[in-house]
């Protein structure tokens, strides 16, 4: 009877996530599926679900100016790129010393985007996708940064005033955006940082860093002491225990930091729509395409969505290892 109970609970269990994931995944293959339809197919009075004919028209309107560009050599360099950056990704996990291997990747990323830009005439929208990537990767260094110092200190010396910060942080991150925009727009406008991709990194770091210093605090909380006692007594001083000690032992907890930081700064539309006026990220563009300042269709906000999506689906993807066992180490005195 208790083997059944088990078997029926694992059953139900599985059901219930195969649903969620379903009504998760079934949205995004329907935009897919837009994206890739001719707009007669789209715009029909019955939905055409199977037997369409395909089109990359939509990816080639939204991504290039000039509509003769080949998306199938396109499409080649990016998937080309692609396993290359994952390559050297998962030969760096293999290796005690990655670090050039790392760079490697990100300097291939780097010259894809070149040649990409240098090879077709490319439009606006990727204009934005190289801002939403320097805002982005710019956010996540200088977060961590502050992050890591921040919340080593208070993981390590709390006392009531490091409680007092903490619920300070936690008061300061639950404002609405909307107390810090007109501040922030003072300030850029004063400094001359208006419509720069400067003030954008400033104002994330800001309003996203109590989020940051009180996830990293909770991950210092898992590294015993007794590291750092150990390597001081070995004759390090008390940073290079913490550079070379106590980070390491921490690395899921900050790659899932980084990817949360990652999230909240790729997703950001408020901070740069009121202080880029027209140095947009893609989550900007992709509101201005489909709410009226564009004459695009249906299917071109489709291929806007999905384009959207993609890089930050492959990044959860990528490290979606280090993310689970960043979280569950950190959900224990979390």
């Amino acid at each position: 009877m208790t083997r059944v109970k088990m078997v029926a609970g694992r059953v139900t269990l599985h059901s219930a996530l195969a649903i969620v994931v379903v009504w998760s995944v079934l949205p995004l293959l329907w935009t897919f599926q837009t994206s890739i339809k001719f707009t007669r197919d789209v715009a029909a009075r019955e939905p055409v679900l199977w037997g369409y004919d395909t089109t990359a028209a939509a990816y080639r309107a939204y991504w290039f100016d000039d509509q003769s560009t080949n998306m199938w050599q396109v499409l080649m360099v990016v998937v080309l790129s692609t396993l290359i950056v994952g390559g050297l990704l998962m030969v760096a996990r293999r290796m005690r010393r990655p670090a050039y291997l790392n760079t490697l990747a990100i300097a291939a990323i780097v010259a894809t985007l070149v040649y990409v830009d240098m090879r077709w005439e490319t439009s606006d929208q990727f204009e934005f996708f190289i801002n939403s990537i320097i805002v982005t990767a710019a956010t996540i260094c200088v977060s961590i940064s502050i992050g890591l110092l921040g919340g080593y200190g208070l993981a390590r010396y709390s006392g009531k005033s490091g409680a007092v910060i903490l619920i300070s942080a936690l008061a300061f991150r639950a404002l609405p955006r909307f107390a810090f925009v007109l501040p922030f727009f003072i300030i850029a406008k004063s400094l001359g940082l208006l419509d720069s991709r400067a003030i954008i990194v400033l104002a994330l770091v800001a309003v996203n860093q109590p989020f940051t210093i009180w996830m990293l605090r909770t991950f210092f909380l898992e590294v015993p002491k007794e590291l750092e006692e150990a390597a001081m007594m070995d004759g390090a001083t008390r940073l290079q225990a913490f550079v070379r000690v106590v980070i390491p032992t921490m690395k899921p907890g900050i790659i899932a930091t980084s990817l949360f930081t990652l999230l909240l700064a790729y997703n950001e539309f408020l901070f740069v729509r009121v202080l880029a006026p027209t140095n947009w990220t893609l989550p900007v563009g992709i509101v201005a395409l489909a709410g009226g300042e564009s004459s695009k269709g249906i299917t071109e906000a489709a291929a806007a969505a999905i384009s959207i999506t993609l890089p930050i689906v492959i990044v959860i993807i990528m490290f979606q290892k280090h993310l689970v066992k960043g979280l569950g180490s950190g959900a224990v005195k979390g």
